[in-house]
């Protein structure tokens, strides 16, 4: 049960039970304000996010004008964040919370090199940030309008790039000269290796340290993946709230991640990344609560949200 800071705080895994529009971040802005209200401070995160050029255009003009990536998601969680993530820069940005973010666009009657299809991935943004002795964020008046201390990298889909589906303008708003051509899934795993891990981990550690440090946090998954976090490292989530459409189950975290690694093991999920409906088929939810449906106005205000969706994270909090 969660009613003030302790010494060590809860982490909460929001989890999707659809692919597409499930609500988790609308349902992880409220409870990252819920987590507050009860605590004092709390952290919204997501690991991994994407964006598509023209579905989410407004949200890409907004990013890659400013010479960075980002999507909503990443932008709302920050938004909602009551301070950084321990062991880093003290500045919140979308990137902070968020090391991956891959651009998208619609490719009708073609298959991407990530085997989608009618959609192929343009370019990954995959950001590390400094540790808190190598950053000078608190010296820098600029250091809230971007990315700060940190090391950023781009990856191109380079067989993309060379079928002309590019945007004509992204060159030039992102340094993506410099980024890594990737033409083949044997190639993107090797730069996955070398470079998506090492960012994942570093914002396990940090998710870590933040919740030793007494400030719980809420960690988002993207599409309908179980866990976007390691499934080996530092972090198990305390409770857990899949999010439909309509609804929210909630689970106990230890047997949720034990069902995810089982899971991990069947045929259809491989070695990489398990889905949430693999995850749920083992176990039964503690509580499954009915959530209400939303007007704009009140999905992009996480006190209304809060107020909302009240039950639900009661529920949660007793899972802990």
């Amino acid at each position: 049960m969660i009613s003030e800071r302790s010494d060590r705080a809860p982490v909460v895994l929001v989890a999707g039970g659809a692919r597409v529009d499930a609500g988790k971040t609308t349902f992880s802005t409220g409870l990252v304000r819920a987590l507050a209200d009860r605590v004092g401070d709390a952290i919204g995160v997501k690991p991994r996010a994407g964006n598509d050029f023209w579905f989410d255009h407004d949200d890409y003009e907004i990013a890659t004008e400013s010479g960075r990536l980002y999507g909503k998601d990443a932008r709302r969680l920050a938004a909602a964040s009551t301070l950084a993530l321990a062991g880093g820069p003290d500045v919140i940005t979308p990137e902070s919370i968020n090391p991956i973010h891959r651009l998208w666009r619609p490719t009708p009657d073609r298959t991407g090199m990530l085997g989608d299809a009618d959609r192929t991935f343009l370019c990954d943004r995959v950001t590390v940030p400094a540790a808190d002795d190598d950053s000078d964020a608190d010296d820098d008046p600029a250091a809230d309008s971007g990315p700060a201390a940190s090391d950023t990298r781009f990856v191109v889909n380079g067989a993309a790039e060379s079928s002309g589906l590019l945007p004509d303008e992204l060159g030039d708003r992102l340094p993506l000269a410099d980024g890594t051509r990737v033409e083949s899934v044997p190639a993107f795993n090797d730069v996955m290796a070398a470079a998506y891990l090492p960012a994942l981990d570093r914002l396990t550690e940090r998710v870590s340290a933040t919740a030793a440090a007494g400030v719980p946090v809420a960690v988002e998954s993207y599409a309908d993946v179980a866990g976007p976090l390691p499934r080996d490292g530092p972090v198990e989530p305390d409770a857990v709230a899949v999010v439909d459409p309509g609804r929210a189950r909630i689970y106990a975290g230890d047997r949720y991640a034990k069902a995810r690694d089982v899971a991990s093991g069947s045929p259809r999920e491989g070695t990489r990344e398990e889905h949430t409906d693999a995850v749920t088929a083992m176990i039964d939810p503690l509580a499954t609560v009915d959530l209400p449906a939303l007007g704009g106005d009140r999905r992009g205000d996480p006190d209304r949200v809060a107020s909302a969706y009240g039950p639900a994270y009661q529920e949660l909090f007793e899972a802990v």
